[in-house]
Order: C-alpha cells, then sequence, then structure tokens
C-alpha cells in the first residue's frame, strides 16, 4: 500500500540506523570529552604559566627599582642634587657631573630611555638615550615639573616607588613608541628635615614588559604555531602591553572572539591584570583534522555497510517478494502458483510449506469441486423427480376414457404425445435446451391438457425471435403451467385463458411471463407457496424452481408471483440469456 515502507527499507533503515548511530555517538562523545580534558588541563597549564609570567614580571620591574633606589640613596646624586638647587653653587658644573651620573644609569640596564630627576625649584637634570643629550629629551617641553602628576604622587608616597602604565610618547625609534615611568622622591637622610630634594623617574621601553609577560614571543614565520597571547591590562581592560604593539590601547574584550580561550591572573605588586587568550580553533587543529579524519574514514565505513546492507537487504526481501508475490497471484484465484527458492534458509522453508499448503488446497478444490457437482447433479435429479406423478396418472386415465368413448385415432394421437413429453422429461433431464425446444415441448404437454380438461381453456404464447436460440434449464416452467391448469382452471368449463410470454431484455436476460385469468389465490395460501417448506404439491413443485434457478444462476435470477381473487395469477421469471459456448452448468 502508498504510504507504507516496505520490509526491504525497513530493513535497510534498521540497519542505517544501527551501523550509523554508534559512530555519531562516539564521535559526539569522544569530541566532547577529549575537547574538555584539553581545556582543562590547558587551563592548569596556562594558570601555571601566568604564575610564573606573574613572577617574571615582579623581577623585571624589581630590576629597575632597584636601579631606581641605588639612585635615591647615592650620595654623590644627593651632593650634586644639593648644590644645583643651591642657587650660590657653581650649578653648571653640578648640573654636568649629575648628567654623567645619570648616563651611566642608564646604560645599567636594557630598556631604559631616559633617567630625569626632578628637583624641588623645578631644574630638569635628564639624559636620553635616544638623543644622547642632555637638552633635548623627554621632558624638555614640560613647563611646570612639580605640578607634573609623576613629581606629585613620587612626593607623597611613602612606600617606595610608583609605577605609571606605559602611554605613547614622542621617539625617533619607530620600534620603541610606548614607555611607563618608575619614579621615587630623593631624601637626603643627613638633614634632619627628611625633605624631599626632588624626584627621580626612570622611563622605560614597554617593551621590557612585552617580554617579561611573553617568555616566548612568537614568531610569525614558525608553521603550526598556537596563537597564544599574553596581554598587560590595567584596571579597566585596557591593554598596557602586549608583542603586536598595536593592539595596545584597546580593551581586552575587542580582540577575544568566540572561539578564544581565555584565562588571567592578577599581579599583587603592580595591580595589573596578565591576560592569556589562545584561538582554540588553532589549538584543537589537530585534534580537528584527527577527527575529520576519523569522519571520513567512519563515512568510507558507513558507504561499505550500506553497500553491503543494500546487497543483503535486496537478497533476503528478495526471497520475501517472490512468496507475497505468490501470495498475492494465489488470492486472486490462481491456486497453481508455486515458489521457486534455492536458498537453505526459514525463507526457503515458508516457500516450502507455501508450496506445501497450495497442493493441499489444489487437492481439497477438486475434491469439492467433484463432491458439489454430484451433489448438484443429485439435487437436481431429486428436484425433477419431484414433478407431480399424477399427471402422468391422470393423462392416462383420460386415453381411458377417451378410448372408449372415441375411436383409436385420438387414442393414438394423445399416446404420441405423451411418449415425446415422457421422452423430452425423462433424457438429459439435468441440461440445458433452447428457448425453441422448450416451447416445442410445453406445446404438447398443453395439448394434452386441453384434450383432459376437455378445451375448457385456451393458450397463446408469444416469444422474441431473437430469444429462440438461448438456453434455458430444461421444464423450468411446467410447474407454473400445471398449477395454472390445474388449479387456476379448477371448476372452469371454459373461457379459460393462459398466456405465456417470452421476452429478451437488452440482451443480457431472458423474462418468462405465465398469466391466467383463473380463480387466482389468497394472499396467505400465496405467502405458503413461497415459504420454505410448502405444505401442498402446488408449493412444493415451486420451491423447486426457485432452488433450480438458484444453483444454476445464483442471485441473477428471480421468480416474482402476483395472484388476486377472481383475477387470476401473474408468474415472471427473470434469468440470464445464455447461448451455447457460454458458461453452462
Amino acid at each position: 500500500m502508498k504510504g507504507r515502507l516496505s520490509y526491504r527499507n525497513k530493513l535497510i533503515i534498521s540497519f542505517m540506523l544501527v551501523s550509523l548511530l554508534p559512530v555519531l555517538i562516539v564521535q559526539m562523545v569522544s569530541y566532547y570529552v577529549s575537547s574538555d580534558a584539553m581545556k582543562r588541563k590547558i587551563d592548569v597549564l596556562v594558570q601555571a604559566n601566568l604564575t610564573q609570567t606573574s613572577k617574571n614580571l615582579d623581577t623585571s620591574l624589581q630590576a629597575y627599582e632597584d636601579l631606581l633606589f641605588q639612585i635615591v640613596t647615592n650620595d654623590d646624586v644627593i651632593r650634586l642634587l644639593r648644590e644645583i638647587n643651591n642657587p650660590a653653587d657653581d650649578v653648571e658644573l653640578s648640573k654636568r657631573q649629575l648628567v654623567n651620573q645619570l648616563a651611566s644609569y642608564s646604560y645599567a640596564k636594557n630598556g631604559i630611555r631616559s633617567v630625569a630627576i626632578f628637583s624641588n625649584n623645578g631644574t630638569l637634570i635628564s639624559y636620553d638615550q635616544q638623543t644622547g643629550s642632555p637638552y633635548d629629551n623627554l621632558w624638555t617641553n614640560v613647563r611646570n615639573l612639580t605640578s607634573n602628576p609623576i613629581y606629585q604622587a613620587a612626593v607623597h608616597n611613602q612606600t617606595g616607588s610608583i609605577k605609571t602604565i606605559p602611554e605613547k610618547m614622542d621617539s625617533i625609534n619607530s620600534e620603541e613608541q610606548y614607555g611607563f615611568h618608575l619614579a621615587r622622591k630623593l631624601i637626603d637622610y643627613n638633614m634632619i628635615s627628611l625633605d624631599s630634594m626632588g624626584v627621580v623617574v626612570i622611563t622605560v621601553y614597554e617593551s621590557v614588559l612585552a617580554r617579561a609577560i611573553n617568555l616566548d614571543v612568537p614568531d610569525v614565520g614558525q608553521a603550526h604555531q598556537i596563537d597564544n597571547r599574553n596581554f598587560l591590562t590595567d584596571g579597566r581592560g585596557l591593554i598596557i602591553s602586549a608583542a603586536a604593539k598595536d593592539d595596545i590601547g584597546k580593551h581586552v574584550d575587542e580582540i577575544q572572539t568566540s572561539s578564544t580561550i581565555s584565562n588571567t591572573y592578577s599581579n599583587p605588586n603592580s595591580g595589573w591584570t596578565i591576560y592569556n587568550l589562545i584561538d582554540q580553533k588553532k589549538l584543537f587543529s589537530e585534534m580537528y583534522a584527527m577527527q575529520r579524519l576519523n569522519l571520513i574514514v567512519g563515512f568510507a565505513a558507513l558507504l561499505i555497510a550500506a553497500l553491503l546492507i543494500f546487497y543483503f537487504a535486496g537478497r533476503l526481501s528478495g526471497s520475501i517478494r517472490k512468496v507475497v508475490k505468490a501470495m498475492r497471484i494465489a488470492s486472486q484465484g490462481a491456486l497453481t502458483v508455486h515458489v521457486e527458492e534455492q536458498s537453505k534458509d526459514e525463507i526457503s522453508a515458508i516457500a516450502f510449506n507455501f508450496n506445501k499448503m497450495m497442493n493441499t488446497i489444489n487437492e481439497l478444490m477438486v475434491e469439492v469441486k467433484e463432491t458439489s457437482e454430484k451433489r448438484k447433479e443429485a439435487e437436481i435429479r431429486a428436484l425433477e423427480s419431484q414433478i407431480n406423478p399424477h399427471f402422468l396418472y391422470n393423462s392416462l386415465d383420460s386415453i381411458n376414457w377417451l378410448a372408449i368413448e372415441k375411436d383409436e385415432h385420438q387414442i393414438s394421437h394423445m399416446l404420441k404425445g405423451l411418449a415425446q413429453i415422457l421422452r423430452y422429461s425423462i433424457k438429459d433431464s439435468n441440461k440445458f435446451v433452447t428457448v425453441r425446444e422448450e416451447l416445442e415441448w410445453m406445446d404438447r404437454y398443453i395439448f394434452l391438457q386441453q384434450y383432459r380438461f376437455r378445451s375448457s381453456f385456451s393458450s397463446t404464447v408469444e416469444c422474441d425471435e431473437q430469444a429462440m436460440d438461448y438456453l434455458v434449464p430444461k421444464l423450468i416452467l411446467q410447474p407454473f403451467i400445471e398449477n395454472a391448469i390445474i388449479h387456476g382452471f379448477s371448476g372452469v368449463k371454459k373461457g379459460g385463458e393462459l398466456r405465456i410470454e417470452i421476452n429478451l431484455i437488452a440482451a443480457h436476460s431472458i423474462e418468462w411471463t405465465i398469466r391466467d385469468n383463473g380463480t387466482g389465490m389468497e394472499a396467505d395460501k400465496l405467502a405458503e407457496v413461497l415459504s420454505e417448506s410448502p405444505v401442498h404439491s402446488q408449493g412444493i413443485g415451486v420451491r423447486n424452481v426457485m432452488e433450480r434457478l438458484r444453483m444454476y444462476y445464483g442471485e441473477q435470477a428471480s421468480c416474482e408471483i402476483h395472484s388476486h381473487i377472481g383475477e387470476g395469477t401473474e408468474v415472471r421469471i427473470t434469468m440470464p440469456a445464455m447461448r451455447r459456448g457460454d458458461n453452462e452448468q
């Protein structure tokens, strides 16, 4: 039926699900488990790396703070700055000597841009490595040094040095455009007041921080390099140091994507936060490649499995289709169908038993057909044998009286008619005859009945000429004609009319009509005649005719009887029109 899956398709779908689902489940579970495990291990490793990076940052910054401490505790520096702050002294010589001191400190460690001192009276003493001049430096354009935020923060800081976040600065070196400052106030501990003499500021390149937080700086040209980057941010999340200088100043969220794995660590000494960002796609690229390989291999295996499934499902369902096809043919009436099956499996056993069942059915059908034919023939003979034998006795009695009253010619004529009637009735009593033959017999029968009843009735027969060669059961009208003459014309001396009409209806049915103007029947008597178990011989003969019609034609034949007291009776019989060569009983 349409809309339903065949057994073959069900097998294919079942096999495919059984093959596909485990592969998909294993792939999904493997992916999520391995990804989750790798992320956890990476988080642990990254946190350990960030802890080490934070320590490295502290170490780097501590080295510059130590240098700053050396400067503020250097007696020569304090002496020279005291002379510069005292206008009575030769300040220019002191300045040159102090610049030389600062220049030597600027080369003490890599990454220092300049070392400067902001004195209390606003004097600037500085050495800038980029310009190599004490006059052209980072602070040349600063008008009021003592009001500078760095100076103010250092002066009011009681615990040590201060650090600023890296910022862009004027530079003649394009590679070093960002720097941060370390500042500390300078105090002459030999003085009782311990007042600040000025502020020492060391300007360090931002690359020092970048190297400190990126232990292994990515090599752009290295193949299969994992995108693992460290960033240094301030409290607002703004990047203050990175390997890629274009990222400085951006918010860290701007460079994160949905595939980025992020880990953070806050440096307690500087207050800055170290961010580690790893591109998950590149990190898991090899795992993804392995998964793709597994998928390709899995799909290839599925394809091979699908081909094998199609092959074996076709073989299996083909055997089943043979049995189903044979059953369908058998259901249409072809009971000689057999299934040819060469395999030795359960389907072969089904086919063998189906063939055995069909043989048994055929044998039973033959037995039933033979039994049915014998039974039918016996029933027909039994029914035909129920024709009223009183007719023969009465006919012979009439012939006897005629023999007494009249000469031998009439007796001879009646005997001849009687012989013909008996011969017609006895020979092949269960066969079909033409309408023409039946009418010839009926003429002889009515002729004898007219002699019997002294011509008290007349007979008229009208037949469609086209219906003459159609076949009808022998003696099918005899009980109705006999009832009309014996019962219908009972007590009638003359004037009785018997009319018989045979008509062909649309070349597929023959209609027989028998009318008489006799005494008719009451409704209860008519019902008794048509009952299943009539008591009188009149009803038995009618019932026999109906049984014969049912056996010959089934529901295709019908018999109707209409009767009214004093008006007569009408019998209408309809049966299929058959010619010789059609299926006869």
